[in-house]
Order: structure tokens, then C-alpha cells, then sequence
């Protein structure tokens, strides 16, 4: 009997998550939320979605003097989120310092670290040769306002600060390259 027994309960197992399969199919995976525009305080949403504003910040550089995203309009923008024990993050760091270098004048990057000291931030920033902005998000405040939810994660801003591309993982000098002439063409 105790083999019967496993038997029917392999096979309302199986009933089940077939059943559960059923459904998903039916229903679906459930869609990120539209959100467009950018509340501020206890009740904001979630991530800011492509052709909506950036949301504004103000952060410390590795060497503590405060940069604005605001300070960053008229020219397009790159915000990158990192962190130093994240391996991709290091070589699309480079990658994206050969790009501030070949459009020089004509794009910032801010490369937002998540709660690491100044300290570890600026031997990594020395010890890759970075030129752009290194910003500390000590206690995650833009990473919540932007809802990361992985490393490295790169949003790509218009002169008027309207998001054009996100690219979740490491983005490659090429893609950006391309992206940026796309905006360069319509501007």
C-alpha cells in the first residue's frame, strides 16, 4: 500500500504543477507597471521607463564634491550603476571611459556606486584611470528611486534628460556608440 500511496501522491504532484503550468500559460507573466513620470516621497513608483524624465539626484563624487544630474542638461548622459565587486562593471567601466574620451565636450557619465566607501570607490576609479564622474549612492536613494535590480545598469539620457535606452547587464562601447549617433542624428 505505501507504494501506492507515492504513487498518487507523485501523481497529484504532477496534476498540480501541471496545472500551475495551465494557468501561467493562460494568464501570462505579469508586465512591469507603465510608469511614466516620477513621484517624489514615500508614495513613489517604480522604475522610470524609457521616453520618461530621468529622476533628478544629487550625489558625492569619489572625491566628496557633490554633482548634480541637473548639472549634466544640454548634453546627452550616461548613468551607470556599479560596484567594485561587480566583475562585468570593470571592464564596461573602461569601456565607457574610451567613449567619454572619443566625445569629449558632448556626453557626461555619472557612475553611480551603491554603498561602498569614498575610499574603496576612488582606488578603484584611480586604479582603472576613470575621468568621469564617480558618485556615491551611500544609502541607495537613487538606486531606489531607479529601481535597480542588478549590476551593472546603464540608462542612456537625452540632452533634456529623457531616458532613450536602459540596458540591464554590461553594455558594450559599440552599443553605445550607436545609440548615441541615433540621438546625435535627431537632435
Amino acid at each position: 500500500m505505501s507504494n501506492l500511496n507515492r504513487l498518487l501522491h507523485l501523481l497529484a504532484a504532477f496534476l498540480s504543477l501541471g496545472a500551475a503550468f495551465a494557468i501561467l500559460l493562460h494568464v501570462g507573466l505579469p508586465e512591469r507597471a507603465d510608469y511614466r513620470y516620477f513621484r517624489s516621497g514615500k508614495d513613489a513608483a517604480g522604475a522610470p521607463e524609457i521616453g520618461s524624465r530621468a529622476p533628478p539626484f544629487t550625489l558625492p563624487t569619489a572625491y566628496f564634491a557633490p554633482r548634480a544630474l541637473e548639472e549634466a542638461r544640454g548634453s546627452a548622459t550616461i548613468i551607470n550603476f556599479w560596484a567594485t565587486w561587480c566583475r562585468p562593471c570593470r571592464r564596461e567601466m573602461l569601456e565607457l571611459q574610451t567613449l567619454y574620451e572619443h566625445r569629449a565636450g558632448k556626453l557626461r557619465i555619472l557612475a553611480i556606486n551603491l554603498g561602498e566607501s569614498a575610499e574603496t570607490a576612488r582606488r578603484w576609479v584611480e586604479r582603472l584611470g576613470l575621468t568621469y564622474d564617480a558618485l556615491l549612492d551611500i544609502d541607495g536613494g537613487v538606486w531606489q528611486r531607479y529601481q535597480v535590480r542588478g549590476l551593472p545598469t546603464t540608462y542612456l539620457l537625452d540632452a533634456n534628460h529623457r531616458i532613450r535606452r536602459v540596458y540591464y547587464g554590461p553594455v558594450r562601447y559599440e552599443q553605445l556608440r550607436e545609440a548615441l549617433m541615433s540621438l546625435d542624428s535627431e537632435a
